[in-house]
């Protein structure tokens, strides 16, 4: 990512993400403001090969937006997601496979972990389509792509120069797919694009044209819908080798209908809403959900009556699931399910039962530790076509399925192992070797083990993103967590923890100051009380001497603009503390090409050094990191993404910009190796025109590469930082697939 993403209470509602908010620039040539500057000494150095990597295990998070389960062949199941790639089903364990990879996929990047729609071809089992890409403006250049396996999803192929504009991430992301293949003849392929209608593939995705009868359909947001999903009547007979009838769904237009192969087409149903689910029978009978005011239809083709079926009034959206084996069993759920919003019928939606849900979580332990059932974001929900009575549920943290489908309680068992879909935020390692992870819609994790999952999420059991963590130099287990509620619905769920992370007391004066949302925080080295928070929104920075029980707003600041500028920046950090001087607290404005301040009072008065790493023409604003150095007094380094990397040793008097960095997205310390005593600094950057994750044990004069593509993932890296007590230990966090721990082979201890 950065895709930031949230688990959504609104079905309209579109995640924001730092990608969609982040400014390209050019690259811009750094001024030197002291008489040394580090450099590069030789040429980096590539030691991959040393580095071992894993995941650290979390399970789930994210929103997993759709499944498609292979019609003829069984336990062969994909699952599609907007932030985190594309999964195939393990039977044998279990688990899920992640697909989206920068070994299997040509040219991998972060945008092809926002996946749009897939395809199983029903007529050959091995082969995949995935459509890929995440732009947040149509009037952007379309990079959307859609790529082709052979080997379900073990590799992959760019077959077509064709490209679209395509935002998995987008708006209606959940709900019906938009690719399609012929279940007849396995050259035809159907996409519904967002802003350039309905197109066809006649040679297997090599080659497409438009389908002209089809339209675009009205936009009605940034992230414009368009045709929403295309689905084949299989039982229609053939016509010139080819499905003879095919349905589209168009947002704002309607529901269109071909009964002669794709020739021509013709409206049976016209809305201002958006089709948004549907589902077919075996005699042909389409169902179909909107989203809007919310509705669900039945569509009789031999007749062309439609018929108004829905089990509720002001859903706002629905998904549908029918039962392949009874054509009159329907089960409907709100796009938020929960209890009295899931609903089944057992006569063709005549009638509906209202149900209850519950959750079980066999493995992965801290999605029943949470309200996830208070509203369940649903993705899509489709019938088991070979076990009867089983149902899948593609779901805002995960996959979950269940069987007791004639109770009066649907009993959902989360079934993600092997999905790392979380959107990571921050990680420090306030005891060696148990990290803590921060993360977008559930708080973090503390990690007793970092191959198990975690019991429970940190600070509590509400829908909350962790943005920031800090903890006290002179007391390490003695940390801060930022914790705000991206939606605004819950109030701030920050605090502290005695333990580095294992158990949490919320800051009890927090709701008493609308200010105090999102942004970073710190703690005194010498005073755990001492705390100051500088809040998103480009609010003014508060402190605390009574540990959160009153704030003090910082009237240091009142002249100054842009500080922390929206809670979608998560991996942004302006204010750290010293790790060595009580008292002393460090912030970092863009303003003026950049900004430095340094309070040694426990942050009630400030100053603003001479110099400061520069801001000009790149992505502080968004990306830029500050963090004090474990160990050494007034020592502070600084990345400023294009404006590289930089360092001071006097509190931010003077400031060294480390030349051969290019650019430097994020970094963090750890242990010393090599016999240096100064901490090994860990950094995700461009150096020598390579982006990896890098590593320096002598104060940046000299860098290794140990990690291009961390487990073979071309996600986007939002953090990384060591462990103070595990030499070569590192921790790196992604957009969209949580977290990966590496250790060096043979490491000098």
């Amino acid at each position: 990512m950065f895709s930031g993403t949230v688990k959504r209470k609104c079905y309209s509602v579109v995640s924001s993400c730092l990608l969609g908010v982040m400014i390209l620039s050019s690259f811009f040539c750094l001024f030197t403001t002291s008489a040394q500057a580090t450099s590069l000494k030789k040429k980096p150095k590539a030691t991959t090969s040393l580095y071992t990597w894993k995941q650290l295990k979390i399970g789930g998070g994210g929103f997993v937006t759709g499944l498609v389960i292979h019609p003829k062949r069984p336990d062969i199941m994909y699952a599609r997601t907007d932030v985190g790639g594309a999964y195939r089903w393990d039977a044998n364990s279990q688990s899920w496979k992640q697909l989206i990879t920068s070994q299997g996929v040509p040219g991998a990047s972060v945008a092809d972990y926002s996946v749009e729609s897939i395809a199983v071809d029903p007529g050959k089992d091995q082969i995949i389509y995935v459509a890929v890409g995440n732009e947040y403006s149509p009037t952007e250049t379309d990079t959307g792509r859609i790529l082709k396996s052979t080997d379900r999803g073990a590799t992959w192929q760019d077959i077509s120069k064709q490209r679209w504009y395509m935002a998995g991430n987008g708006d209606n992301r959940q709900g019906g797919e938009r690719l399609a293949v012929d279940p007849n003849n396995s050259n035809i392929l159907y996409f519904g694009s967002r802003n350039k209608g309905l197109w066809v593939s006649t040679d297997g995705g090599i080659n497409w044209a438009q389908v002209n009868a089809i339209p675009t359909g009205t936009s009605g947001s940034s992230t414009p819908t368009g045709v929403k999903w295309v689905t084949f009547d299989p039982a229609s007979g053939i016509r010139n080798g080819a499905t003879k009838r095919l349905y589209a769904g168009v947002a704002g237009q309607g529901v269109y209908r071909s009964d002669d192969a794709g020739i021509s087409w013709q409206q049976i149903l016209t809305t201002t809403e958006t089709p948004y689910d549907e589902a077919l029978a075996h005699d042909g009978t389409l169902y179909m959900t909107t989203v809007g005011a919310g509705s669900v239809q039945k569509y009789d083709p031999a007749t062309g009556n439609w018929t108004t079926i829905s089990p509720n009034s002001g859903e706002g959206c629905y998904s549908i699931a029918l039962d392949p084996f009874n054509n009159q069993r329907l089960f409907v759920g709100s796009c938020g399910m929960r209890n009295d919003h899931w609903w089944r019928s057992t006569d063709g939606g005549i009638h509906w039962d209202t149900l209850k849900v519950s959750l079980t979580a066999p493995d992965i332990p801290w999605i029943s530790q949470t309200d996830e059932t208070n509203w369940l974001s649903t993705g899509r929900i489709v019938f088991d076509p070979f076990v009867q009575d089983k149902l899948w549920f593609a779901q805002g943290t995960g996959v979950l399925y269940a069987t007791n489908l004639s109770d009066a309680t649907t009993n959902w068992v989360f079934t993600s192992k092997g999905i790392e879909e979380m959107v990571a935020t921050d990680v420090l390692a306030p005891l060696s070797g148990h990290p803590l992870t921060l993360t977008y819609d559930r708080n973090g994790f503390y990690h007793e083990g970092l191959d198990s999952y975690p019991d429970r999420p940190i600070l509590n059991e509400k829908f909350s993103a962790g943005l920031s963590g800090d903890y006290s130099g002179g007391d390490p287990p003695f940390v801060v967590v930022v914790s705000s509620d991206t939606r605004s619905i819950n109030p701030s769920q920050s605090g502290y923890s005695t333990d580095g992370g294992k158990t949490w007391s919320l800051f009890s004066g927090q709701g008493n100051y609308p200010d105090l949302y999102g942004g970073n925080i710190a703690v005194s080295a010498n005073d755990t009380n001492n705390i100051v928070w500088l809040p998103t929104n480009n609010k003014k920075p508060y402190v605390t001497t009574d540990r959160g029980a009153t704030w003090t707003q910082i009237s240091a600041f009142a002249n100054v603009q842009t500080l922390h500028t929206m809670i979608w920046w998560g991996s942004k950090k302006a204010l750290d503390s010293d790790k060595v001087d009580g008292g002393t607290f460090y912030i970092y404005s863009t303003d003026n090409g950049g900004e430095f301040y340094r309070s040694t009072d426990g942050g009630h008065t400030w100053v603003k050094t001479a110099q400061a790493p520069s801001s000009t023409d790149n992505d502080a604003h968004v990306f830029g990191q500050i963090r004090a150095v474990p160990g050494y007094a007034g020592s502070v380094w600084a990345s400023t993404v294009q404006g590289g990397l930089w360092y001071t040793e006097n509190a931010g008097d003077t400031w060294n910009p480390v030349t051969g960095v290019q650019q430097a997205r994020s970094f963090g310390y750890g242990a010393p190796l090599n016999g240096s005593s100064y901490p090994t600094i860990y950094l995700y950057g461009q150096i020598n025109d390579t982006w990896g994750i890098w590593r320096s044990t002598d104060k940046g004069a000299n860098w290794d590469l140990i990690g291009q593509y961390p487990l073979n993932l071309a996600d986007q890296v939002n953090t990384v930082n060591g462990d103070m007590g595990l030499p070569g230990r590192v921790y790196v966090g992604f957009s969209g697939n949580g977290f990966v721990y590496g250790d060096q082979q043979n490491t000098t201890r």
